[in-house]
């Protein structure tokens, strides 16, 4: 089932079934939504042996991943790293996305600077050109106010996230093409497919930053959060190196 019908599909059978669900079973489908998407981004056997499988236990990573966005973003942004860690959280599960996956996914594209531009007029945390970013706005009825939204951290999530969303869905869930699509466009995925090719150089980048936040988790049996989000900078400090010295 693609992306956007599986969201159509949950949305009737919470009605169905009394409508908004209380917030405890939002939060079980929302680690539920985490480890399906671990899976469809490691493979079924790479799972049962990743680092990410251990993080299964937790009900709510929320305040994992605030405690990661108050230590990426810049110290100006300080205000914003709740109201970001929220919205990563939030709309990873409206579209059925691990929020470490987009927290790797940011991190490879701005190192968490939302003042970030690139080359091609890419702006923001997840770096979206701003044609994207109205055309996607439009056709997910998502509020747009030019450069002015996508510089916000809040506002980039939110339209690149629905970006990913879209990518996925086009290419049935097949995790290395969306996430090469992300980079380098559908339109040249798809070409690199036809010529019996597949895209990797971004995707490894991705996923070795993802495997790496994963990892703090197998350090020790530590519940203590800030532990864990030590460990888990120095892993993707580690990553980071080791992709810029490929």
């Amino acid at each position: 089932m693609g992306t956007l019908k599986y969201l159509i599909h949950g949305m009737v059978v919470a009605t169905a079934f009394g409508g908004i669900p209380s917030v405890a079973d939002a939060s079980k489908a929302s680690n539920t939504t985490r480890i399906a998407h671990m899976k469809e981004l490691l493979g079924g056997v790479n799972y049962k042996k990743s680092a990410a499988r251990k993080s299964e236990s937790l009900s709510d990573i929320t305040d994992f991943v605030e405690s990661m966005v108050t230590e990426w973003l810049p110290e100006k942004f300080e205000k914003k790293s709740r109201s970001l860690a929220n919205a990563i959280v939030r709309e990873s599960d409206k579209y059925g996305f691990d929020p470490i996956f987009i927290m790797a996914l940011i991190q490879n594209e701005s190192r968490f600077n939302p003042e970030m531009r690139g080359k091609h007029t890419e702006i923001g945390l997840m770096q979206v050109k701003p044609s994207t970013a109205f055309w996607i706005a439009k056709k997910m009825s998502l509020k747009y106010k030019g450069e002015k939204t996508l510089l916000d951290p809040v506002g980039n999530v939110k339209v690149g996230i629905a970006f990913m969303a879209m990518l996925r869905d086009q290419f049935d869930s097949h995790s290395r093409l969306y996430i090469s699509a992300y980079n380098m466009g559908a339109k040249k995925v798809r070409q690199i497919v036809a010529d019996d090719r597949m895209p990797k150089e971004y995707v490894q980048a991705v996923m070795k930053r993802y495997v790496a936040i994963y990892s703090a988790f197998n350090d020790d049996d530590s519940d203590d959060l800030e532990t864990l989000t030590e460990n888990a900078l120095n892993r993707v400090r580690e990553a980071t190196r080791a992709v810029a010295s490929n």
